[in-house]
């Protein structure tokens, strides 16, 4: 069972007592309101196997997948499985929750206080929440570098102050300078002598932007720096923790 299911075990085993009444109110509406009462969200539903209605939900931004049996008496919560062990739940997952979460995260992130590094009129895009403090981070934006350089690659850096003491001051002065994509270049190449000195006016002009920036990678649920959003060959948008292997970063600069 999927990792964020189990530790619903108890909230949604409640609303299977309801199973009669379901049946006397109407069908399996009435089980998934006594889980939505108890503040799960139905993202999606879809036609499942022998006659079943699969539900995915989403659970605090995680989600959960439940399925209701064609008399509407029962359900259950958990991954399905065929014969020969293939999951079946994943793909919906994926379609109705995880692609279209991406998808609406992209617009938020256009909207965003980001920074333009690279070309602009470069074919791949990339966003990416960044902390000035972050290691990895700049290892990111170091391993990027050709790919910016000859024009391929376009990074949107949204910069955030989550990581140190500091992060928030370095964050601001950055989005705050007169030329913020100076500034960040300027924390980039001297990040291992400590990075850029916070400067109280750029600071205070730049929390405007880096206050709300800290809140959309919050709601977005995005854990850690960096955290890059890109889009594959087929325009999917896809979201990646961390620094990304070799391997994978190949495919994210040149999709």
């Amino acid at each position: 069972m999927d990792k964020s299911i189990s530790g619903l075990s108890a909230l949604i085993s409640a609303a299977f007592l309801f199973s009669a009444t379901a049946h006397a109110s109407g069908g399996h509406s009435e089980i998934i309101r006594q889980v939505t009462d108890r503040g799960l969200k139905v993202v999606s539903s879809f036609k499942a196997v022998d006659g079943m209605t699969g539900y995915v939900l989403d659970s605090k931004g995680s989600p959960v997948t439940i399925y209701v049996t064609r008399d509407g008496e029962h359900a259950f919560v958990g991954t399905l499985i065929d014969k020969n062990g293939a999951n079946l739940s994943t793909p919906k997952v994926q379609e109705l929750f995880i692609d279209a979460k991406n998808q609406q995260a992209w617009s938020r992130l256009e909207d965003s206080h980001w920074i333009q590094d690279g070309d602009p009129n470069a074919e791949t895009v990339l966003h990416a929440f960044v902390d000035p403090n972050c290691p990895y981070c700049h290892r990111f934006r170091t391993a990027a570098s050709p790919w910016i350089n000859a024009g391929k690659v376009q990074i949107r850096h949204i910069v955030v102050g989550v990581l140190a003491h500091d992060s928030v001051a370095k964050a601001s002065t950055i989005l705050g300078s007169k030329k913020p994509h100076g500034a960040l270049i300027k924390n980039f190449e001297t990040f291992r002598s400590g990075g850029i000195v916070p400067v109280n006016d750029a600071s205070e002009r730049g929390k405007s932007g880096v206050e709300p920036n800290n809140r959309l990678m919050s709601e977005l649920g995005v854990s850690a720096t960096p955290g890059i959003y890109y889009k594959d060959a087929n325009g999917n948008v896809n979201m990646r923790l961390g620094l990304p292997p070799e391997s994978e970063f190949q495919q994210i600069m040149n999709p």
